[in-house]
């Protein structure tokens, strides 16, 4: 018998935020500055924390920023396995 070699799919980790905008209406465009905003903030933090920064904050990028909607938010959270949370209101 052969040797069988398995190969590992390693996924990139993100972090899931939702922010809830109320009665603010962002423009497309507002996604850029809210990027910079997030990502300097972060290197704030980490400066701020120096070597006891454990979540590496200087290493996390803003990858996307989508506005949506409740229904699109809803979407997000039946897919991480969270919408019975959401629906009663435990999130």
């Amino acid at each position: 018998m052969g040797n069988r070699t398995i190969a590992w799919l390693i996924m990139r980790r993100f972090a899931i935020i939702i922010l809830d905008l109320d009665d603010v209406h962002p423009e497309e465009d507002d996604k850029n500055q809210l990027a910079k905003i997030i990502e300097e903030s972060l290197q704030w933090w980490h400066g701020y924390f120096g070597q006891g920064d454990r979540l590496e904050l200087d290493k996390w990028r803003v990858y996307h920023i989508e506005w949506g909607d409740e229904l699109t938010v809803a979407r997000v959270l039946n897919a991480l396995g969270k919408f019975r949370e959401y629906i009663k209101g435990e999130l």
